[in-house]
Protein backbone atom coordinates (compact mmCIF):
# COMPACT_ATOMS: atom_id res chain seq x y z
CA UNK A 1 0.00 0.00 0.00
CA UNK A 2 1.36 3.42 -0.94
CA UNK A 3 1.88 6.11 1.68
CA UNK A 4 -0.95 8.19 0.17
CA UNK A 5 -3.33 5.21 0.23
CA UNK A 6 -2.39 4.41 3.82
CA UNK A 7 -2.97 8.02 4.83
CA UNK A 8 -6.40 8.04 3.14
CA UNK A 9 -7.35 4.79 4.82
CA UNK A 10 -6.29 6.12 8.21
CA UNK A 11 -8.34 9.28 7.67
CA UNK A 12 -11.39 7.22 6.71
CA UNK A 13 -11.04 5.02 9.79
CA UNK A 14 -10.69 8.12 11.99
CA UNK A 15 -13.85 9.58 10.48
CA UNK A 16 -15.75 6.31 11.01
CA UNK A 17 -14.54 6.17 14.59
CA UNK A 18 -15.74 9.71 15.28
CA UNK A 19 -19.18 9.02 13.77
CA UNK A 20 -19.57 5.83 15.80
CA UNK A 21 -18.44 7.43 19.06
CA UNK A 22 -20.85 10.36 18.60
CA UNK A 23 -23.79 8.05 17.87
CA UNK A 24 -22.92 5.73 20.74
CA UNK A 25 -22.64 8.63 23.16
CA UNK A 26 -26.22 9.70 22.37
CA UNK A 27 -27.56 6.15 22.67
CA UNK A 28 -25.69 5.33 25.90
CA UNK A 29 -26.98 8.59 27.41
CA UNK A 30 -30.60 7.95 26.42
CA UNK A 31 -30.85 4.16 26.86
CA UNK A 32 -27.94 3.14 29.08
CA UNK A 33 -25.25 0.65 28.16
CA UNK A 34 -27.52 -2.39 28.25
CA UNK A 35 -30.33 -0.69 26.35
CA UNK A 36 -28.13 0.61 23.54
CA UNK A 37 -28.06 -1.93 20.70
CA UNK A 38 -25.05 -2.29 18.44
CA UNK A 39 -27.33 -2.17 15.39
CA UNK A 40 -28.74 1.16 16.57
CA UNK A 41 -25.25 2.56 17.06
CA UNK A 42 -24.40 1.60 13.48
CA UNK A 43 -27.63 3.12 12.19
CA UNK A 44 -27.13 6.27 14.22
CA UNK A 45 -23.64 6.70 12.82
CA UNK A 46 -24.89 6.24 9.24
CA UNK A 47 -22.61 3.25 8.76
CA UNK A 48 -23.23 -0.41 8.08
CA UNK A 49 -22.77 -2.94 10.85
CA UNK A 50 -19.87 -4.42 8.91
CA UNK A 51 -18.12 -1.05 8.76
CA UNK A 52 -18.66 -0.56 12.49
CA UNK A 53 -17.04 -3.93 13.19
CA UNK A 54 -14.10 -3.00 10.98
CA UNK A 55 -13.35 -0.21 13.48
CA UNK A 56 -14.48 -1.65 16.83
CA UNK A 57 -14.65 -5.17 18.24
CA UNK A 58 -18.06 -4.62 19.82
CA UNK A 59 -20.19 -2.52 22.15
CA UNK A 60 -17.80 -2.72 25.09
CA UNK A 61 -14.97 -1.47 22.89
CA UNK A 62 -17.14 1.43 21.71
CA UNK A 63 -18.15 2.26 25.28
CA UNK A 64 -14.48 2.45 26.28
CA UNK A 65 -13.79 4.66 23.27
CA UNK A 66 -16.52 7.12 24.30
CA UNK A 67 -14.87 7.51 27.70
CA UNK A 68 -11.38 7.68 26.21
CA UNK A 69 -12.38 10.38 23.72
CA UNK A 70 -14.37 12.55 26.11
CA UNK A 71 -12.13 12.19 29.14
CA UNK A 72 -9.14 12.93 26.94
CA UNK A 73 -10.75 16.23 25.89
CA UNK A 74 -11.74 17.05 29.46
CA UNK A 75 -8.34 16.26 30.97
CA UNK A 76 -6.57 18.32 28.35
CA UNK A 77 -8.63 21.41 29.18
CA UNK A 78 -8.60 20.90 32.94
CA UNK A 79 -4.88 20.13 32.87
CA UNK A 80 -4.20 23.38 31.06
CA UNK A 81 -6.18 25.31 33.68
CA UNK A 82 -4.27 23.62 36.50
CA UNK A 83 -0.86 24.13 34.90
CA UNK A 84 -0.79 27.91 34.54
CA UNK A 85 1.53 30.19 36.50
CA UNK A 86 -1.29 31.42 38.75
CA UNK A 87 -1.29 30.65 42.46
CA UNK A 88 -2.39 27.10 43.26
CA UNK A 89 -5.68 28.17 44.83
CA UNK A 90 -6.58 30.19 41.74
CA UNK A 91 -5.69 27.26 39.48
CA UNK A 92 -7.89 24.97 41.55
CA UNK A 93 -10.88 27.27 41.19
CA UNK A 94 -10.23 27.81 37.48
CA UNK A 95 -9.87 24.07 36.93
CA UNK A 96 -13.19 23.51 38.69
CA UNK A 97 -14.90 25.98 36.36
CA UNK A 98 -13.42 24.33 33.27
CA UNK A 99 -14.54 20.90 34.53
CA UNK A 100 -18.08 22.01 35.41
CA UNK A 101 -18.64 24.00 32.21
CA UNK A 102 -17.28 21.27 29.94
CA UNK A 103 -19.57 18.63 31.44
CA UNK A 104 -22.55 21.00 31.30
CA UNK A 105 -21.83 21.67 27.64
CA UNK A 106 -21.70 17.91 26.92
CA UNK A 107 -24.97 16.72 28.53
CA UNK A 108 -24.95 13.30 26.86
CA UNK A 109 -21.55 12.43 28.24
CA UNK A 110 -22.47 13.97 31.57
CA UNK A 111 -25.41 11.58 31.91
CA UNK A 112 -23.19 8.63 30.98
CA UNK A 113 -20.57 9.70 33.50
CA UNK A 114 -23.12 10.16 36.28
CA UNK A 115 -24.79 6.82 35.56
CA UNK A 116 -21.65 4.71 35.12
CA UNK A 117 -19.05 6.08 37.48
CA UNK A 118 -20.67 5.57 40.88
CA UNK A 119 -19.39 7.91 43.57
CA UNK A 120 -16.75 10.17 42.01
CA UNK A 121 -14.88 10.26 45.32
CA UNK A 122 -14.41 6.47 45.26
CA UNK A 123 -12.31 4.23 43.06
CA UNK A 124 -14.68 3.25 40.21
CA UNK A 125 -15.96 -0.32 40.39
CA UNK A 126 -17.00 -2.67 37.56
CA UNK A 127 -15.73 -0.31 34.86
CA UNK A 128 -12.98 -0.54 32.30
CA UNK A 129 -9.35 -0.03 33.26
CA UNK A 130 -9.28 3.15 31.19
CA UNK A 131 -11.92 4.79 33.37
CA UNK A 132 -10.16 3.65 36.56
CA UNK A 133 -6.88 5.06 35.26
CA UNK A 134 -8.56 8.34 34.33
CA UNK A 135 -10.06 8.63 37.82
CA UNK A 136 -6.67 8.07 39.43
CA UNK A 137 -5.00 10.63 37.15
CA UNK A 138 -7.70 13.18 37.94
CA UNK A 139 -7.44 12.70 41.71
CA UNK A 140 -3.63 12.81 41.60
CA UNK A 141 -3.68 16.00 39.53
CA UNK A 142 -6.10 17.75 41.89
CA UNK A 143 -4.20 16.50 44.95
CA UNK A 144 -0.91 17.96 43.69
CA UNK A 145 -2.49 21.40 43.23
CA UNK A 146 -4.20 21.17 46.64
CA UNK A 147 -0.85 20.34 48.24
CA UNK A 148 0.64 23.45 46.63
CA UNK A 149 -2.27 25.54 47.90
CA UNK A 150 -1.67 24.16 51.40
CA UNK A 151 1.96 25.29 51.22
CA UNK A 152 0.71 28.73 50.17
CA UNK A 153 -1.56 28.78 53.23
CA UNK A 154 -4.74 29.04 51.16
CA UNK A 155 -6.25 25.63 51.98
CA UNK A 156 -6.71 23.89 55.33
CA UNK A 157 -4.09 21.28 56.21
CA UNK A 158 -5.02 17.68 55.53
CA UNK A 159 -4.39 14.70 53.30
CA UNK A 160 -4.30 16.14 49.75
CA UNK A 161 -5.78 12.98 48.24
CA UNK A 162 -8.67 12.97 50.70
CA UNK A 163 -9.31 16.65 49.99
CA UNK A 164 -9.18 15.97 46.25
CA UNK A 165 -11.82 13.27 46.74
CA UNK A 166 -13.88 15.70 48.80
CA UNK A 167 -13.67 18.23 45.97
CA UNK A 168 -14.96 15.83 43.32
CA UNK A 169 -17.69 14.61 45.71
CA UNK A 170 -18.90 18.21 46.03
CA UNK A 171 -18.83 18.59 42.26
CA UNK A 172 -20.85 15.41 41.79
CA UNK A 173 -23.52 16.40 44.32
CA UNK A 174 -24.07 19.81 42.72
CA UNK A 175 -23.97 18.49 39.16
CA UNK A 176 -26.37 15.64 39.98
CA UNK A 177 -28.83 18.05 41.58
CA UNK A 178 -28.53 20.34 38.54
CA UNK A 179 -29.32 17.48 36.16
CA UNK A 180 -32.24 16.31 38.30
CA UNK A 181 -33.69 19.85 38.29
CA UNK A 182 -33.75 19.85 34.49
CA UNK A 183 -30.50 21.80 33.96
CA UNK A 184 -32.41 25.05 34.40
CA UNK A 185 -29.48 27.34 35.23
CA UNK A 186 -26.54 27.90 32.92
CA UNK A 187 -23.15 26.27 33.35
CA UNK A 188 -21.45 29.33 34.81
CA UNK A 189 -24.12 29.70 37.49
CA UNK A 190 -23.56 26.05 38.40
CA UNK A 191 -19.79 26.60 38.51
CA UNK A 192 -20.31 29.64 40.76
CA UNK A 193 -22.33 27.58 43.23
CA UNK A 194 -19.77 24.78 43.28
CA UNK A 195 -16.97 27.32 43.73
CA UNK A 196 -18.79 28.89 46.68
CA UNK A 197 -19.08 25.50 48.38
CA UNK A 198 -15.44 24.64 47.66
CA UNK A 199 -14.35 27.90 49.26
CA UNK A 200 -16.46 27.21 52.33
CA UNK A 201 -15.12 23.68 52.64
CA UNK A 202 -11.46 23.87 51.63
CA UNK A 203 -10.22 27.46 51.66
CA UNK A 204 -9.09 29.47 54.67
CA UNK A 205 -10.14 32.68 52.92
CA UNK A 206 -13.75 32.17 51.83
CA UNK A 207 -13.73 35.02 49.29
Amino acid sequence: MSQAAAKARSAKTSMYRSLIVDAAERLFANHGYEGAKIQDIAAGSGLSLGTLYSVFDGKSDIHDAVHDERLGQLFQLAGQALATEDEAGVRLINGNRVFICWLAEHPDYLRIHLNNSGAWASNPQEVGEGLVSAWRRGIDLIARVIEEAMCDGDIYEGDPVVLARLMVAIQQVFISAWVESGMQNDAHDLADRVEEQLRRTLFRNKK
